[in-house]
Formats: C-alpha cells, structure tokens, sequence
C-alpha cells in the first residue's frame, strides 16, 4: 500500500492524510466503521471537533476527516446500485496481482478466505519489495526481507501457503520504470497457472505503483490472450473516490464536492463479496503487516482513515477492468 506519493488537490493520497492505524483503533477488528450518511451539519460538527483536538494538524488531515461520513454514505449508496458475485468468485481460482506487501490483504482479502475455505486455488503475486515503505526505520535489505515474512505471516491469516506467495522484487515506488519486465513476468505466470480469474488493483487508485500495476496487468492479459475474468479492486482509490479528478485538476469546487459523486454512482454497477463474517479475520491478517499498521508510537506506519473505513463495510468490492479508466490519474490518458 506504501503511501510514497503525494498528489495534493486532486484529493489523492498523501504523506500528510490523516491516519489511523488498525492496532490503535478504538474499534474492535470485525465492527463497522461505516457512518450513517452525513449531511453538512455533520460535516461542520467533525471539521469542528477536528479543529479543537489539534490545532497543528494539517488541511489535508482536517478535510480527511471532515469528508469521511460522506465518502461512506456514497460508498453505501453505490454498493445499493452492485451486483452480488459472492457465489462466483468463490469458486473461481484466481492470481490477485498486488502492488505491495499488505495490498492483496487491504484489497481481496475476504475473497481470498472464501475462496480458500471453499478449497479453490489462489496465488498472490506482489510486484513491489516495499523497501521505501515509510517511517524507513530500517536499512532496505532489512525491511525488504522483514515485509516478505510480514506478507508471507498474513497469507497464512488470509489461508494460503508460502508457496502461493510469489514475489517480483522490483523496487518500490519504480514499478513505472518496470511496466515491461512487470507484464512479462505476470504474462509468465498466468501462462503456468492458468487461473480462471485476475484480480488487479483499480486504473485510478493515483498511486504511481498502482496505477503501473494495473497497466502492467493489463498488457500482460492482452500478450497471453487471457480469456478469463479480470476485476480491479481498490486500495488507495477510497482515498479520493468519490471526488477523483485525475492530477492536475481544480481543488474542491462546489460542482466537485456535490455533482461529481453523483456521477460517480451513476456511472458504474459494482461487483459484491459479501464480507460479513470475515472482515474481523482479514483484521487480524493486516495486523501481520505491523510495520504497516502498528502506528508511529511503536516505529511503524498508518493508514488513512477512509482507507480503513472501506475495510469494514459490508461488501469487498471490485469492478470490472477498466470501467474507471476515464478517471485515470496517469498524464494523457
């Protein structure tokens, strides 16, 4: 999930989001973070009790907090419009495509215990080493080998064996210098497994590993002429969804805060996996990745709260590829 980049008004992640770590929530692992849908007093009532808690947090922090009951309540009303694939995707074997270490856990993690509970065969290959991953409070080979053991600990978590972990090394936050070495060797691996299914991180999420993940994916479907089923899921795409806009757009104008989300629901059906029952265990499967999520108190990182608050909804949700590339971040798409 590494948080290396900052994207500033468009509303991406960034180094200065407001975050929460998943060991220092006052929540228990499986209970919804979900709010009830927010009109402007209650957005004006957590920008408020935001304010009085520090006055040295940062905009970003503050407009994090004050957006996420509304993110929630659209994110809710979108999931209204889905269609339920929960039987489907159970039975399908599949290759979850992960940026980072914690990815494939933050994104898929209840379908792949519903698929491993039903016996179906799924890989997880993680393209990047995270050694960038931030605080660096390690040396790189270190915290490279410290994150495989931490990615390796959650499978276990999430029912998959060491050996269904694949991992491509390429170096953190240069996926995009490595789309073409990235589809051959993905291109390699659907040719010897031969999953039924490809699960691939969102063309929008504005995270440059993910977005060249996706790309990279996405070139290695068309050089095998892979005919099965590929569905994006989102990590950092709740960051900023549902007011994406791409790099290089205007800040949050009137018609972006209030008719983009519409436009958002409108425009595309998501795919559900029902989550009820497991969003505790895939809880429990992100907290292996301690260096990730045991917060700044214990030398570790965080993860943003909008972040979070999608990993306690409902339903786990995926699109179909490319259904959001109108909204991709990369320049001249």
């Amino acid at each position: 999930m590494d948080g290396a980049s900052s994207l500033g008004a468009a509303g991406a992640p960034g180094r200065d989001v407001q975050a929460a770590s998943v060991e220092g929530s006052t929540q228990p692992p499986g209970a919804s973070a979900e709010a009830p849908p927010g009109d402007a007093g209650t957005v004006s009532r957590v920008t408020a009790a935001a304010r009085r808690g520090t006055a040295a947090v940062r905009p970003a922090a503050l407009r994090e907090g004050a957006l996420l009951p509304a993110r929630t309540a659209y994110r809710r009303a979108w999931m209204r419009r889905g269609r339920d694939i929960t039987r489907a995707m159970t039975r399908a074997s599949c290759l979850v495509v992960a940026p980072h270490p914690d990815d494939e856990t933050l994104g898929c993690g209840v379908s792949i215990m519903r698929k491993r509970e039903a016996g179906t065969q799924v890989t997880v290959v993680i393209v990047s080493d995270g050694a960038a991953a931030e605080p660096a409070y390690l040396p790189p080979a270190e915290l490279i080998a410290l994150r495989k053991e931490e990615a390796r600990r959650a499978g276990t978590r999430l029912g998959l064996r060491a050996a269904d972990i694949r991992f491509l090394d390429v170096p953190d936050t240069l996926v995009g210098e490595h789309v073409e070495e990235v589809a051959e060797r993905l291109a390699e691996l659907i040719k010897e497994l031969e999953p039924e299914q490809l699960l691939i991180p969102t063309s929008c999420e504005g995270h440059p590993d993910h977005d060249a993940t996706n790309a990279a994916a996405v070139e290695a479907v068309k050089r095998t002429g892979f005919s099965g089923q590929v569905l994006e899921y989102g990590v950092w795409l709740w960051t900023h969804w549902p007011w994406t806009r791409g790099y290089g757009t205007e800040g949050y104008t009137p018609r972006r805060m209030l008719r983009d989300p519409m436009d958002r629901i409108r425009e595309v059906r998501p795919l559900l996996v029902g989550a009820k029952g497991y969003r505790s265990r895939q809880a429990y499967a992100l907290a292996a990745h301690s260096s990730q999520v045991s917060g700044s108190r214990a030398g570790g990182a965080t993860l943003p709260r909008s972040l979070l608050a999608a990993t306690r909804s409902p339903f786990e949700l995926y699109l179909e590829s490319g259904a959001l590339s109108h909204l991709n971040f990369t320049p001249g798409d």
